[in-house]
């Protein structure tokens, strides 16, 4: 893969290996996303927070190194965290990570920034907590009730997944609460905690469990995912109350690590690591032969509607589309070249049955029977993999492709497919077929 063909509007690194983000905030006019990176190589096994910011979240710059793991509670790395604004200084928390024989440290750490370039890091660490393993990070951190308080994923010394719960005054000195959250469901490892308010009556746990064969450091083989609660903060017990199992924040092969923030105009923002690959997908991944892999999702507005979590693509991406292209016919067959698109697809009246391919055949949806399949080929096997959800009812799709990413909003935001989808055709191919009546697909080239 050349070096042209890097993704338009999806947040990549210049080098290395780009994964979890961080710290998203808004500060002094500007958005701010850290992310995990190894600017030294394809692989983990070096971990610091690179940056990108921007003034609209479609255009970025990239300012680069943001904080490296200099200090002796952080020499083996930089781990995930969050960012807070406090009479106008940049608080942020990470994990600062350290590996002696074999045996893993984690702490707390905090560092403090006034212009958003240069950051100190203070002295102080939080400790883990007695009854938990090292694996014990991703602090996250909010305003409530007069108070700081910061959830961090963590494993019980039973091997169970947890979340802690901190408190603070001053956003330097921190008091263990206890256990925020606990459940069986979180496996044995809870990995980038989240909670947050979108309406008053309704609080969102974001989590990502992870299967752990055991907790010694050799253990290798990991399965994990993001999913959510819908409950509320008990601030007085200091818990999560939740009142759902656990669901599936993302239904396609490529979401992990989310985070989100709200903005000076009041939306709550979500972005994520758009990878779950295995370590040979990785491994293999096409851009690794321009010396960088991964890139984060695009930016999700979240929002609560007839009591359900959706995810809608921002409006800012509209400023974006060009040369409107729009088919009404029930098939067709549309000619295109361009690697970033948006496509608008309204099924117009009830179908029971709708067919779409994507970049030349890479890509395919097929609704039938109540049964929506998405799929792709995978670029190790060479052969279609495929993500299923039952679906009632399919309305509307809106399906934004860039140069090798594919995420797909159905039902406007009720649920969404992210994925990597690397497509080498020159012909990027789009057909459709059983389109209802007064139904529309539109194309918009990027």
């Amino acid at each position: 893969m050349k070096r042209n063909d890097k993704n338009s509007f999806h947040i990549e690194p210049v080098q290395g290996l780009l994964n979890d983000p961080n710290g998203l905030i808004q500060f002094k006019g500007k958005y701010y996303f850290f992310h995990q990176w190894n600017r030294f190589d394809t692989d983990h096994t070096y971990k610091e927070w690179g940056l990108f910011t921007s003034t609209d979240l479609v255009n970025w710059e990239n300012p680069g190194t943001a904080i490296v793991p200099d200090q002796k509670e952080d020499k083996d790395g930089i781990y995930s965290g969050s960012a807070v604004e406090k009479a106008g200084m940049l608080y942020v928390f990470y994990t600062g990570n350290t590996k002696e024989n074999n045996v893993r440290k984690s702490a707390q750490k905090i560092a403090i920034s006034s212009d958003g370039k240069t950051f100190v890091k203070k002295n102080q660490g939080i400790k883990t907590p007695e009854g938990f393993t090292e694996h014990h990070r991703d602090p996250k951190v909010w305003q409530s009730q007069g108070k700081w308080w910061m959830i961090v994923g963590a494993q019980t010394t039973q091997n169970v997944g947890a979340i802690t719960l901190f408190v603070s005054l001053d956003l330097l000195h921190w008091e263990f609460q206890g256990t925020f959250y606990t459940d069986s469901a979180l496996d044995q490892m809870c990995e980038c905690p989240d909670v947050f308010s979108l309406t008053n009556d309704v609080d969102i746990l974001t989590v990502c469990p992870q299967r752990r064969t055991s907790i010694e450091e050799n253990d290798l083989s990991l399965s994990s995912y993001a999913g959510y609660l819908i409950g509320k903060i008990d601030y007085k017990k200091k818990k999560f109350v939740p009142e759902s199992d656990i669901l599936l924040l993302d239904y396609g092969f490529d979401f992990y690590a989310p985070q989100s923030f709200e903005d000076d105009k009041g939306r709550r923002i979500m972005v994520a690591w758009m990878s779950r690959m295995s370590e040979l997908e990785e491994a293999q991944c096409p851009t690794t032969k321009s010396g960088y892999v991964h890139c984060l999702t695009m930016p999700r507005e979240l929002k609560w509607l007839n009591n359900q979590l959706r995810q809608v693509p921002l409006e800012e991406y509209k400023q974006l589309r060009k040369e409107e292209q729009k088919y009404t016919t029930a098939n067709a067959v549309i000619k295109n070249c361009q690697k970033a698109y948006e496509l608008l697809i309204d099924l117009g009246d009830s179908t029971p049955t709708f067919y779409l391919t994507l970049n030349a055949g890479m890509n395919s949806l097929e609704y039938k029977k109540g049964l929506l399949q998405i799929s792709r080929i995978n670029w190790v096997s060479g052969k279609k993999e495929m993500k299923e959800l039952a679906l009632e009812e399919l309305h509307n799709l809106q399906i934004f492709c860039d140069n090798s990413t594919v995420e797909f909003f159905i039902n406007e935001g009720q649920y969404v497919f992210s994925m990597r989808s690397f497509c080498d055709s020159f012909s990027r191919e789009i057909t459709y077929q059983e389109l209802g009546k007064k139904g529309s697909v539109v194309v918009y080239n990027y």
